[in-house]
């Protein structure tokens, strides 16, 4: 059918995302915000920013005070990013423990400041020995929901409506091809072309992030 969409092919240079071939590439937002481009960090910032907020606000922060933890938590990525070693760990693993250490020093701060020990302080200082894995868990699982959600829109916003609804029904909805097919009024062909084609682009967005379309709490290494 002449006038069927299909989405353009992953390797097609006018819509190209990132290729998948080696570490390098799997990280490579992580790269270009080690290398400080602007774009990078605006980008890094905007996924980034809610997800750490909502990681302080479930430790029993207010939201001023969860905010600002996330400027610190930025100010020490800006210093620490180039330590991050892929070879030992994933970045969503590195960034809880950046994120917790954070914490535990502001709360360890305030209590001595403060003479006392409330609050979110109380309960911060009291789970830092005992409730890391929990901790770590919430926050990879959250980071993989985000990264996932922050490729969905992406990807979404760079296919046409056809394209995105070939994938929608048949991979997220699950419905038989021949049915997506009789629904749009195109093919089966098309309807798996296309399909392919956008779980491939969110996919290598995941990668950039060093996530997996499926999220596996115990891995922790490349």
């Amino acid at each position: 059918m002449a006038d069927e969409d299909v989405a353009p092919s992953p390797h097609d240079s006018r819509t190209q995302i990132m290729p998948i071939t080696d570490t390098p590439t799997r990280v490579s937002i992580i790269e270009g915000v080690r290398g400080r481009g602007p774009d990078r960090w605006v980008e890094f910032y905007a996924i980034y920013k809610p997800m750490l907020v909502g990681y302080f606000r479930k430790q029993g922060l207010s939201d001023g005070d969860a905010q600002d933890m996330v400027q610190e938590v930025f100010l020490k990525l800006c210093k620490r990013i180039h330590t991050y070693d892929r070879e030992r760990t994933r970045f969503r693993t590195w960034l809880f423990t950046v994120a917790r250490n954070t914490l535990i020093d502001r709360a360890r701060r305030d209590q001595t400041q403060r003479h006392a020990v409330d609050g979110w302080v109380k309960r911060v200082l009291e789970e830092a020995t005992g409730d890391e894995e929990r901790q770590r868990r919430e926050f990879e699982r959250s980071h993989h929901t985000r990264i996932l959600q922050y490729a969905f829109e992406k990807v979404r916003r760079r296919s046409s409506e056809r394209v995105w609804n070939c994938f929608e029904m048949s991979v997220i909805q699950g419905k038989p091809g021949a049915e997506v097919a009789a629904a749009l009024g195109v093919s089966a062909n098309v309807v798996y072309v296309n399909s392919w084609r956008v779980l491939q682009n969110v996919k290598d967005l995941c990668r950039r992030y060093d996530e997996d379309l499926k999220h596996d709490p115990d891995d922790r290494l490349p």
